[in-house]
């Protein structure tokens, strides 16, 4: 390639490449130094007709750009890439991301022998708080049902909202003789939670299932026992509606 043609495909330095965002200052530096670029590039430079000292600081300058671009643009699609895998409402894990961490962890289990557990958390009646209160009072409810799992679980767990109102928690390196504790820990937490909403109080009921994982574990098939877990779990507790009151009857 000559240094020309370099010049001619370089399309990624173009201003136009460069994000919306970028401010006008930026945009017209950009096209001004572009501009002394391609003329250097089609003077062909040779033993007759040696590259100047400006030039030479033109092309430094190009040099730093390209870099600065380069970041920004990397740094970019970090943002892109971390939106792609985020419940906007919660900031948890959204199905995409809880599942690629899921291959992930399944995938070093198998290669460690690690063992851990898959938490699965299906809030109760979710529709009737939406039908009482409104939709803003539902999604203050799940804010509020995903910074409590965030505050009492470990930061080495991967929280999910997997959907409406379903949540998941993937806890590596945990012992099976452990989980019975951290499941009624966890359900006695979520169960004991009130949100304030306006001059109400709203009563949060989870339903909680779980299912072991070792070296080997299908992530598929872990998904739908903890998923059929917290189902069968589902049938203790008890929803009724009193006028415009939402309450929840727990059986001992």
């Amino acid at each position: 390639m000559t240094y020309t043609d370099a010049f001619n495909g370089s399309d990624s330095l173009y201003p136009a490449a460069f994000g919306k965002n970028d401010d006008i200052k930026s945009s017209a530096d950009r096209d001004n130094l572009m501009f002394r670029l391609r003329r250097i590039a089609y003077s062909q430079p040779c033993k007759n007709k040696p590259i100047t000292d400006k030039q030479i600081i033109e092309l430094l300058e190009a040099a730093a750009l390209a870099e600065q671009t380069l970041s920004e643009q990397h740094e970019r699609i970090r943002y892109l890439e971390n939106l792609s895998i985020t419940d906007e409402l919660t900031s948890l894990l959204n199905r995409r991301g809880f599942q690629l961490e899921l291959d992930r962890t399944l995938n070093r289990a198998t290669r460690t022998g690690d063992k851990g557990v898959l938490v699965i958390c299906d809030m109760n009646h979710f529709k009737s708080i939406n039908d009482s209160y409104g939709h803003m009072a539902g999604d203050c409810v799940l804010k509020e049902v995903a910074k409590t799992l965030v505050k009492h679980c470990r930061k080495s767990d991967y929280i999910a909202r997997l959907s409406g109102d379903e949540f998941a928690i993937l806890m590596p390196h945990t012992a099976p003789d452990r989980v019975e504790a951290i499941m009624g820990k966890l359900s006695k937490i979520l169960n004991s939670l009130i949100v304030r909403w306006g001059q109400h109080e709203i009563p949060v009921s989870v339903s909680v299932g779980h299912e072991n994982y070792t070296a080997g574990t299908n992530p598929n098939q872990l998904l739908h026992l903890a998923d059929k877990s917290m189902y069968l779990n589902k049938g203790n507790q008890i929803a009724c509606h009193l006028g415009t009151k939402y309450i929840e009857k727990r059986t001992l």
